[in-house]
């Protein structure tokens, strides 16, 4: 990834959709913005109790660092499901929904996140994005291989042209998760390299990477265009908010997408 300081301001770009001139994309850090205390830096989540106040300067900060304007920010109402909504207008409302997908030039989609993984996706030549918040619940439910089916479907998308970013995330050496979730897991990808027993108990530690990953090139992705941060939330205080860190009253960080006018 690349990194940019604007005003103070820290942010990332993937290398690989850097290259593409038609698009602008961003995700944030902590670092920058006006919220205070245990939620200090560039909150740009209103459900943590924050001032509503400082979340919006926030977001004006964001958006004056990236040149996308506030006004054109779409984020979701997400829930950690595997909802998929199509994005045709900025005054469109989407309520449990955790993936946006569109077309429409000028409109930046986003996510928001604090250790769920956030992911990008870009075609090329039908000019179609989408931005994905892949939980635990949305990995196992592979939420961006249907996101990618609708763009196939909706918007004739090509897989073998798409470009994704796979951003900062908790990592496959911290995220311990129960029997619940590796049963689901398991259930999902079968007997793939994703789960790491943790010796005397029945946790594991998940490979949300990785996981996200094999759904991505499952959906037809050639592996050379996914590019993966591997920044880990949980371990990096001083870059990023981590729910599992400090607690699901932590700030948010965004992560977006727009096709250039």
């Amino acid at each position: 990834m690349i990194s940019n300081t604007i005003n103070n301001l820290l942010f990332f770009r993937f290398h690989n959709l850097l290259n593409e001139t038609s698009i602008n994309h961003y995700t944030s850090t902590r670092v920058g913005g006006v919220s205070k205390d245990h939620l200090a830096g560039l909150n740009l989540g209103y459900t943590v109790n924050d001032n509503p106040l400082f979340v919006d300067k926030n977001i004006e900060l964001l958006a004056e660092a990236t040149e996308i304007s506030k006004k054109y920010m779409v984020f979701p109402k997400q829930t950690n499901g595997a909802n998929i909504a199509i994005v045709k207008s900025v005054n469109d409302v989407f309520y449990d929904t955790d993936a946006l997908i569109t077309n429409i030039p000028g409109i930046c989609i986003g996510v928001r996140t604090a250790d769920c993984v956030p992911i990008l996706i870009y075609e090329p030549e039908k000019k179609v994005i989408a931005a994905v918040h892949s939980g635990w619940k949305g990995t196992v439910e592979k939420i961006s291989q249907k996101a990618i089916r609708i763009m196939i479907d909706q918007f004739g998308a090509n897989p073998e042209k798409i470009i994704v970013g796979i951003g900062p995330s908790i990592s496959p050496d911290v995220y311990e998760v129960g029997a619940d979730v590796i049963q689901l897991a398991k259930h999902s990808f079968g007997e793939k390299p994703i789960l790491k027993p943790i010796p005397d108990s029945n946790k594991a530690f998940f490979n949300l990477w990785e996981a996200n990953k094999l759904v991505l090139k499952e959906s037809g992705v050639p592996e050379n265009n996914l590019e993966v941060a591997e920044m880990c939330t949980y371990s990096n205080p001083d870059l990023f908010y981590s729910a599992r860190r400090d607690g699901k009253n932590t700030g948010r960080l965004a992560t977006g997408i727009m096709i250039l006018k």
